[in-house]
């Protein structure tokens, strides 16, 4: 029995000395292939000893042939790159133009007028409180023609997902600017899809608002889509035109919570536009206020004291 344990063990170790051999010469070839498949340069062989392709294509008898359309195309190539080769200079002077309109355009700075420097000289910028603020404006106005006074209304951003505040707010004396009104009707509608959209209201019945889908794309960047939440969707159109010609404003707030309100005319009496920014700040009294400014269409701008309630 010991005999058989022994030659067992024996035949074992023979066979995994093999069993190695095999794996050694096979990693061997391996390498070789390897060495073989591995690329070089054509002017440089495996061991690194440079070497003339020409030279030996003459000791040898043997040049390689190209395929005819493989030639074609090279030779096509090599016209193609001549030709641009001529029309580089010219490309490169036009990029240069055009680099150095794109430089000037952007490193163009932003110039007040004097008029407005001289006055922003005066600011002491302090909120004020609403009468003064007034005063303020109308002082600090420099245009030659009867300015518009706006309201810049910032709130604070509400930590519930909702939409852009948006709504209309009803002005005492109005914002001293008549708005073209137009009621939304299939001719107006087929006037629009032609791009006929020189209006700055359009109202409508809930009746219509389906058919105003199909210009909905066109009207919603101008910011003149109806909306019931603006009251530009009513059951009875002609009834609203004559509040939203002059006496309704309409606000939504852009990206950055910012609204911008026409309260009056620089030539308006001071009662008329205490009034109306009343009412306004009335209208915001659900919302928290970070900040308000009153300006002139020409002139700078004065922070005011937000009204509560």
């Amino acid at each position: 029995m010991a005999k058989k344990s022994a030659g067992q063990k024996e035949e074992k170790a023979l066979e995994q000395v093999i069993i190695e051999d095999n794996v050694v010469a096979e990693e061997k070839k391996a390498q070789k292939l390897s060495e073989i498949d591995e690329p070089s340069s054509p002017e440089h062989n495996i061991s690194g000893q440079e070497v003339d392709i020409e030279d030996v294509e003459e000791e040898t008898g043997t040049k390689e042939e190209i395929a005819p359309e493989v030639s074609a195309i090279n030779t096509d190539t090599e016209a193609a790159l001549e030709a641009d080769a001529k029309n580089e200079p010219k490309k490169q002077k036009k990029s240069e133009k055009n680099e150095g309109k794109k430089s000037r355009k952007v490193s163009k700075p932003k110039t007040r007028s004097k008029q407005y420097l001289k006055r922003a000289e005066k600011l002491d910028h302090k909120v004020h409180p609403l009468s003064e603020a007034i005063d303020a404006v109308k002082e600090m106005s420099y245009s030659k023609f009867d300015g518009t006074i706006s309201l810049a209304i910032r709130i604070e951003k509400s930590k519930k997902a909702e939409d852009a505040p948006r709504g209309t707010i009803r002005l005492p004396h109005g914002t001293g600017k008549a708005l073209k009104v137009e009621i939304a009707t299939e001719e107006m509608i087929e006037k629009i899809k032609k791009g006929e959209t020189d209006f700055d209201i359009l109202v409508a019945t809930p009746e219509i608002m389906p058919q105003l889908g199909a210009v909905a794309k066109i009207l919603g960047p101008k910011g003149k889509m109806p909306n019931p939440k603006d009251g530009t969707v009513v059951e009875d159109p002609k009834k609203a035109i004559e509040d939203l010609k002059s006496n309704i404003v309409r606000y939504r707030s852009d990206s950055g919570n910012n609204f911008h309100l026409p309260i009056g005319k620089v030539s308006w009496d001071k009662a008329k536009l205490e009034e109306n920014l009343k009412t306004v700040f009335k209208s915001f009294a659900r919302f928290k206020i970070a900040s308000a400014t009153l300006s002139a269409t020409m002139g700078p701008g004065i922070k005011v004291e937000a009204i509560k309630g």
